[in-house]
């Protein structure tokens, strides 16, 4: 919950995440989160999701969780690209799910594909459960990523892998200029357009630009007694796909 003070609550800072705001923004944008992905990324995040999906390095045996799965689209690529034994996809927003599962449904593949409410700081699976996590455009939004860390370490087996897809740190300079530019007045003004919500889109620019670069991310997971961590950079560093080993 936000801080309070004898006058009620306090919001959380630009750029903080709360479950309530995070829930609050996810539950009213999901009939249009697709759409709004497909125009804001010009189309990139279907290539981005593909390039996740090897970094897991899947096989016909793999469990795979997919925490903060949102309306499934890495669920559905891992099935349909990975074709794991399974994917368990979980959100703690029960609207995104609901356009998860509609999709599912249409699903005519081998992997069985299962979705549920779940909080990723606390996740309802036993230890050592799950060959592969991953997560895509996710952690950015937890408040304690400390919590997922020691989870999703808890819930994989031995040598298995995290998988993290997100909004990264351009390490070039205009890019990254460009960048910041763009996530400050055309993210706002074509979420606004879709849902009528122009501020929610602020706090996901806010949550993006405060959000640690490349090597403080690997560094956090180090800490969290990960090994073998590593990154790939995508799209000039809009995005990076990390990888580690429990």
């Amino acid at each position: 919950m936000p801080e309070s003070t004898g006058g009620g609550p306090i919001a959380p800072p630009p750029g903080r995440p709360s479950a309530e705001r995070v829930r609050g923004i996810f539950s009213l944008i999901a009939p249009r989160y697709d759409l709004f992905n497909r125009l804001s990324s010009l189309g990139s995040d279907r290539m981005w999701r593909r390039a996740t999906v090897r970094a897991a390095r899947l096989n016909r045996t793999s469990r795979v969780l997919d925490i903060c799965a949102g309306t499934g689209d890495l669920s559905m690529a891992l099935a349909r690209q990975g074709r794991p034994a399974e994917v368990v996809g979980t959100d703690f927003v029960p609207e995104m799910l609901e356009v998860a599962e509609e999709k599912a449904r249409k699903y005519r593949g081998s992997t069985r594909i299962v979705f549920s409410v779940a909080d990723a700081q606390e996740l309802p699976f036993p230890a050592a459960s799950f060959d592969v996590v991953t997560v895509a455009f996710g952690v950015r939004n937890l408040p304690d990523r400390e919590a997922n860390f020691a989870e999703v370490r808890r819930v994989l087996k031995a040598g298995g892998r995290y998988v993290i897809l997100e909004f990264s740190r351009p390490p070039f300079a205009p890019w990254r200029w460009l960048y910041h530019f763009y996530l400050r007045f055309v993210i706002p003004a074509i979420g606004g357009l879709l849902t009528g919500d122009r501020a929610s889109f602020r706090y996901l620019n806010d949550s993006i630009r405060s959000f640690p670069n490349q090597g403080q991310l690997a560094a956090e997971l180090r800490e969290a007694g990960f090994t073998a961590i590593s990154w790939e950079d995508r799209t000039g560093g809009i995005v990076a796909i990390h990888t580690a080993v429990k």
